[in-house]
């Protein structure tokens, strides 16, 4: 039987010998007291949820995350998501690994020609040298142009972590021609660190954040790998040390948001809301391509954005290039 992929998956479709990749796996109990597994099953097309109750003790011990999994049940839906209703799961090899994970929307070569392209637009010694000592290391370099970028919001592929460091950086870089004030080095330095620690923080292969994502975040792990390499460069600015630290640890902006500090740089203030203007956007669009089109105006509800997503009426979206409105009923006429 031909595989359905996530994104054909529609509600109410039986889904007999299906193979997945396994993301994510949770044993809990119910109110009740039975045994209920939830899972989160994934292609390269997207993820779903399954879960299945009344779950044989040996099933889940069975199930290795971030390896293959064939699934029967059923497609259903909770609170307007959809989900699998399991009624078997059990584990596979899969045979062809690129169909399972999703990689980055841009070619790869195209993307590492840009990202050596900035690495060499750096010219200020010290910011030089801290760039070779951090990307020169292949093990890193390999990690960095791989590693996904989050777990599900956005730029969740092979490769998103570039990808999503390039649009900061270009989103940088234009923030560098509106304000010349800012210092060009510093600025496109930071964008092309601030997610370094994502690799060690991301399984590549589940994209589980790893006990060291948990345990540390990426900001401390990219800070710290930072760090550990300007101590390796005798004579170092200390007050680039300072500046360049300091955007990584404050590039979510605030504290409640996993900030250890706030941003109190031009060059960490404008680094904050680039990352946040790239990931929101990107998993806005993200979000609308995982929702069926035939769900009606808006999507599902999109928890990175604590809302529904508004793709427009079926009407209007044929007729976009005119506008959300005829000339004769724009609301400002």
């Amino acid at each position: 039987m031909p595989r359905t992929p996530v994104n054909q998956l529609r509600f109410d479709m039986p889904v007999r010998k299906q193979t997945f990749l396994l993301r994510d796996k949770i044993v809990s109990t119910t109110r009740v007291g039975n045994s209920m597994l939830r899972v989160t099953l994934a292609d390269r097309t997207g993820t779903i949820a399954g879960v299945m109750f009344d779950v044989p003790g040996n099933v889940p011990d069975s199930l290795e995350v971030g390896r293959g999994v064939e699934v029967a049940g059923k497609v259903g839906e909770f609170r307007g998501q959809m989900q699998i209703a399991l009624e078997r799961i059990v584990p596979v090899e899969l045979d062809k690994l690129d169909e399972f994970l999703p990689v980055a929307k841009r070619p790869r070569d195209e993307m590492l020609a840009e990202f050596d392209a900035l690495l060499a637009s750096v010219t200020q010694p010290d910011l030089v040298r801290l760039l070779g000592a951090i990307f020169d290391d292949k093990t890193i370099y390999d990690g960095f142009t791989q590693a996904p970028a989050a777990k599900v919001n956005h730029h969740a592929c092979v490769g998103g972590l570039l990808e999503h460091t390039l649009s900061v950086a270009r989103i940088v870089l234009t923030a560098c021609s509106l304000y010349p004030e800012m210092d060009h080095d510093l600025a496109v330095t930071v964008a092309l660190l601030h997610d370094l620690g994502k690799i060690w923080a991301y399984d590549p292969m589940s994209f589980q954040l790893t006990d060291e994502g948990l345990l540390w975040t990426h900001l401390y792990a990219g800070a710290s790998a930072v760090q550990h390499a300007i101590d390796s460069l005798p004579g170092f600015s200390t007050e680039l040390r300072l500046r360049v630290v300091h955007a990584i640890l404050a590039h979510h902006g605030r504290l409640e948001h996993g900030s250890p500090v706030v941003p109190s740089t031009v060059e960490a203030i404008v680094l904050h809301y680039a990352d946040n203007l790239d990931g929101d956007a990107r998993g806005a669009i993200d979000h609308l391509e995982r929702t069926p089109s035939e769900s009606g105006a808006f999507t599902d509800r999109s928890m990175m954005h604590d809302t529904r997503i508004y793709r427009g009426a079926s009407d209007w979206a044929e007729g976009a290039e005119n506008g959300p409105f005829p000339p004769s009923q724009s609301p400002l006429l």
